[in-house]
């Protein structure tokens, strides 16, 4: 039986996780963190039945700690470190939103736990820092963003020098035929293909989704910028493609569910039959497949900048990202502010290289400088 540790469960990536492990049957959750969604938290600590459950937000943890009585409760950030210190576990699943858990996530790579990881932010803003923790304690990292987990199949067993390129698909989000401009909260986050919490969907409204993913292969797979690459790939059958120094490509295809990825996360190096509906590639149609347009979306372009810069630049682009989503769901800002004032931030940044701690101050500052702009 193996024992998971699942951050971020009350989020999609977290619910269709529970529902993964509920049918395997040889893997039980041990330890569950969600963010501020208590009453989730609560629902599901009763019917999971983990031996700890952590909150990051604290001003819910006395509501949630006497509904749950029975279950050894932790909060706040530094709860997820408890946490994971605490209980026994040999898998932990990464799903938050955000970078929230990093220093967890590094104990949890010294204990050895399998690092499943959705969570893209963790890699873009701390991705030197965390593959060195990887590499030195010697742990398997399984990617479950959908594009990652297609690249690690198509390159299983095969050495890098046989690359010439990887190919991140994109579906192209709700914008991809339609102008930008006056576009309405309701039109952003009305994602033509993929079910997600609000702030992907923005994301991958703008395009910066896909530029966070670009650094996150950087980091996976050892891959300078040039040889990352992205098309546009409406259909959203196939997730991600390798091409080879011989010019041969690889696909991974695969109806579009996040449960596949996450199974095999979980099930790696083993295949097992899922509760996803197969793909009849006799039905699908038209597979397109276009260059993205980076003038319309310009935080593509960011993201290859970022990358590029290197330093702390990719969490200073995270951390501004994510505080420029949170002020248009908060209809502080217009959808077309989010990527000038990203730019603006990252041209007052002066990047410089450091601990996880230092990263962490340098996203700090980022988001206190979107507020000053935005203001």
């Amino acid at each position: 039986m193996k024992k998971v540790i699942l951050l971020g469960s009350t989020g999609s990536i977290g619910r269709n996780a529970i529902k993964v492990i509920k049918d395997l049957h040889d893997f039980k959750i041990v330890g569950l963190a969600a963010y501020t969604n208590y009453q989730m938290l609560s629902e599901q600590t009763k019917y999971i039945k983990p031996r700890s459950v952590t909150l990051v937000d604290k001003k819910h943890y006395s509501v949630l700690k006497g509904e749950i009585s029975r279950t050894k409760v932790f909060c706040g950030e530094s709860g997820i470190t408890e946490m994971i210190e605490a209980t026994e576990a040999d898998v932990l699943i990464a799903a938050f939103a955000s970078a929230v858990g990093i220093l967890g996530i590094k104990r949890a790579i010294e204990k050895r736990l399998r690092l499943c990881l959705a969570t893209k932010e963790i890699l873009v803003s701390f991705g030197d820092v965390i593959m060195r923790e990887v590499h030195r304690h010697n742990i398997d990292l399984i990617p479950i963003d959908s594009e990652h987990s297609a690249i690690y199949q198509c390159l299983e067993g095969r050495n890098s020098d046989e690359v010439k390129a990887i190919i991140l698909t994109a579906s192209g989000g709700p914008f991809l035929k339609k102008s930008m401009k006056a576009v309405t909260k309701a039109d952003v986050l009305n994602h033509p293909v993929w079910k997600m919490g609000a702030k992907i969907t923005v994301d991958s409204a703008t395009m910066m989704n896909k530029g966070l993913e670009v650094i996150e292969a950087h980091h996976l797979f050892k891959m300078p910028a040039e040889r990352i690459k992205v098309v546009i790939h409406p259909e959203a059958i196939c997730h991600s493609l390798v091409q080879f120094v011989d010019g041969t490509m690889l696909a991974q295809m695969s109806t579009p569910n996040m449960q596949l990825p996450i199974q095999h996360s979980l099930t790696y190096p083993k295949r097992r039959p899922s509760m996803v509906q197969h793909l009849d590639i006799s039905q699908v149609k038209h597979l397109r497949f276009m260059p993205p347009n980076h003038r319309k979306f310009p935080c593509l372009t960011f993201a290859y900048d970022a990358l590029i810069i290197g330093k702390s630049m990719p969490a200073v682009l995270n951390a501004a990202n994510e505080e420029t989503v949170k002020l248009f769901l908060e209809d502080k800002i217009e959808f077309h502010q989010i990527p000038r004032i990203i730019k603006k931030v990252m041209s007052e940044h002066k990047p410089q290289k450091g601990s996880i701690e230092h990263y962490i101050e340098q996203a700090s500052w980022a988001k206190q400088t979107v507020r000053r702009i935005a203001c």
